[in-house]
């Protein structure tokens, strides 16, 4: 019998790992999806601490798109399931959180690059020992991401949130994780909303609860402790779903850290609103009079 699956591991959620409203957080699923791919790792004998020191080797996320399905909620036990390729120089895992009836919960795709002293190689060395160790995984060719809606640039940025990255959001290298990462994205989006006068909060007491449906995330220079930044945002509507484009860039050199496509669908009173009617006035009335007020 084939496997579905390269590696599986059995994940339980703690409530400190949820919201308010008892469910994982968007952006803790970061670290989930981390940690299966650590223990697979390790259970191929890789210690990424020991390479790291040792070896000068590195793993490198630099892409990631994130599908939410269903909720997973505290108290809650999943699979992480786990499958990987090669593209060119990238290792691309396909990560799917499961119930044990089999029910999809949330799909992610995680590129990969391997680092060899700080720079970024072709990840010979992370092939040729997973070959010696028996790990079978496909080698396809090299291509453009052409499913990520990740925009170019923002063509007319509405809001400007300024921020800090603290030590306690780092890792051992002094960067911020990709979790908290995100959280700067929300915050960003909590912070635009409540300067309008509105707030998740006051959506779903009204029956309306903004679901994020997908991330995508592209990872483009560290964001180092320490470090202020500024947190960009433009908002829109695609038919059922709001699109909030948004980019990090630091505050002393204006350079490029992260670029984001955020998609929120709205539930009415349990059922998702397949039409967006829900955000209609907001997006075309409520925005528009908002940032004719604050033009940057």
């Amino acid at each position: 019998m084939t496997k579905k699956y390269l590696f599986e591991s059995i994940v339980k959620i703690r409530d400190f790992e949820c919201d308010m409203q008892g469910v994982v957080n968007n952006a803790y699923y970061h670290n989930l999806l981390m940690q299966t791919r650590t223990e697979f790792l390790e259970s191929i004998g890789i210690i990424r601490n020991e390479w790291s020191v040792e070896r000068g080797i590195d793993f490198v996320v630099y892409e990631t798109a994130i599908q939410y399905r269903s909720p997973i909620v505290a108290g809650e036990t999943f699979r992480s399931c786990l499958n990987m390729h090669r593209e060119g120089a990238r290792y691309i895992y396909i990560q799917d959180f499961r119930r044990e009836s089999g029910e999809l919960c949330m799909r992610a795709r995680v590129d990969v690059a391997v680092g060899l002293n700080g720079k970024l190689t072709r990840g010979e060395i992370f092939a040729d020992y997973m070959k010696e160790h028996g790990v079978e995984f496909q080698e396809q060719p090299a291509s453009r991401r052409t499913n990520s809606k990740i925009p170019n640039h923002i063509d007319d940025v509405i809001y400007d949130y300024e921020m800090k990255v603290r030590d306690y959001e780092c890792d051992r290298y002094g960067s911020a994780t990709n979790a908290f990462v995100q959280r700067y994205l929300e915050v960003t989006r909590l912070e635009f909303m409540e300067e309008m006068g509105e707030t998740f909060r006051k959506w779903h007491e009204n029956g309306v609860d903004m679901m994020v449906s997908k991330v995508d995330l592209k990872f483009i220079r560290p964001m180092m402790a320490a470090e202020k930044f500024h947190s960009l945002m433009n908002i829109r509507q695609d038919g059922p779903r709001v699109i909030f484009e948004q980019e990090i860039r630091r505050k002393n050199d204006m350079q490029l850290c992260v670029r984001a496509s955020v998609e929120i669908v709205g539930i009415v009173d349990g059922e998702l609103d397949t039409q967006g009617a829900c955000f209609f006035h907001f997006i075309n009335n409520q925005v528009p009079e908002w940032h004719s007020k604050n033009k940057m």
